[in-house]
């Protein structure tokens, strides 16, 4: 965890340059919409496999440095923060030795390729005392923030079930000639749609309705193999899923049921959730990622029925920082700002950024889960979880 009383700016090197841009980006936003804002970031050096694209985006958000070699970036004394943006491959490995440099650290999600390595990273990171943060930034979406509110106020009563689904055919992998990249490999990705996608939902999943018991699981693969690049006529391998589906059961006693697939025409960025309790019920939906379907039934039985609530006001949670009761208000890049400035803020206060953000232990769990998924779906069986 982070020591009190340290400084209040911090050096920042981002490894790899795809969401990486959007982290940039988000580090960037934290003085702008947090002004002045309790600890500052500087973008002092970025990494990334090809020379020529790295100094273009370094350029575009004004880092310092440049690097091929994401080791020189981990070993630089002005980096404070290592936030490893790289695909999961490279997770564990550079992970850990920021760690054993003395880096804070943030993590992309999934935080590894599979359980063992999360849990190495997990260890690496409490050895060395270091702060520790996933990048689940739906976590500070307004609208799940609020939902998290209604669920631990206790106003959805008990809960008895709880679907979340993460639908997303933006890279148009429905198509079998839309060639293969990095997300098709279990050598680099881990799993497919289940890593790329089902990682988020098994995320808030855990984070509205809480521990994961079992899980029960299928999983396909359509799509067998592609082409290595457009055009081309050689064939590569696919060896992850296109499409899991777990049924689960909770610690609670609740049940639930997740969803991740890429082959989903018409479902650009459908990340959603609904919770059903004793006493009311919640629904969200990114694609409309500013409203939140609300059931709170009330006295008069004429006027029962869902609410829909635009979740831009003052009094909801993070829009004191942005554009309040505007359609529009809050966008997806936001999301990444509240997040790093959480991080942020409790580097200074030297605590842990649990439970509204996500540590390792959360990116290890839910490394788990997906791994017991995995087991299920190969196995036909259910697979039990420990908490632990």
């Amino acid at each position: 965890m982070a020591r009190p009383g340290r400084k209040k700016e911090f050096g920042v090197g981002i490894i790899g340059y795809s969401i990486g841009r959007v982290h940039a980006h988000g580090w960037q936003g934290v003085d702008e919409v947090y002004h002045p804002a309790r600890a500052k970031p500087r973008l002092v050096a970025m990494a990334g496999r090809t020379r020529e694209r790295v100094e273009t985006e370094a350029r575009r958000f004004g880092f310092k440095k440049t690097y091929t070699d994401w080791r020189k970036l981990v070993a630089d004394d002005e980096v404070d923060i290592v936030d490893n943006c790289a695909p999961p491959y490279l997770h564990a490995e550079a992970t850990i030795a920021a760690a054993e440099k003395g880096k804070d650290l943030v993590c992309e999600k999934p935080m590894a390729r599979n359980a063992k390595e999360g849990k190495a990273m997990l260890e690496a990171a409490e050895r060395a005392g270091v702060a520790h943060m996933v990048g689940y930034n739906f976590r500070f979406v307004s609208a799940v923030a609020l939902a998290k509110q209604i669920v631990d106020e206790g106003l959805l009563g008990r809960l008895y079930y709880y679907k979340g689904s993460y639908l997303n055919a933006a890279a148009r992998y429905e198509d079998p000639e839309t060639p293969a990249d990095w997300h098709h490999s279990s050598e680099m990705a881990g799993y497919g749609a289940l890593a790329d996608l089902g990682t988020h939902a098994i995320d808030l999943a855990r984070f509205l309705a809480g521990e994961v018991k079992s899980v029960q699981s299928v999983s396909r693969t359509f799509i067998s193999s592609r082409p290595e690049k457009k055009g081309s006529n050689k064939k590569v391998k696919v060896d992850v899923d296109d499409v899991t589906v777990s049924a689960l059961s909770f610690e609670n006693g609740a049940a639930g049921l997740i969803e991740a697939a890429w082959v989903t025409p018409g479902r650009t960025d459908s990340l959603t959730f609904e919770a059903y309790g004793s006493r009311g019920s919640l629904r969200f939906n990114l694609e409309r990622m500013n409203e939140l379907e609300v059931y709170l039934p009330g006295e008069d039985s004429r006027f029962n029925g869902p609410r829909n609530v635009l979740v831009l006001g003052r009094e909801h949670p993070f829009m004191t920082r942005y554009w309040v009761n505007q359609a529009g208000g809050f966008s997806w890049e936001n999301s990444f700002v509240n997040e790093l400035n959480h991080y942020l803020e409790c580097l200074v206060e030297g605590k842990s950024v649990s439970p509204q953000g996500a540590t390792f232990l959360d990116g290890y769990r839910n490394c788990l889960i997906m791994d017991s998924m995995v087991d299920s779906a190969r196995t036909g069986r259910r697979v039990d979880l420990s908490a632990g």
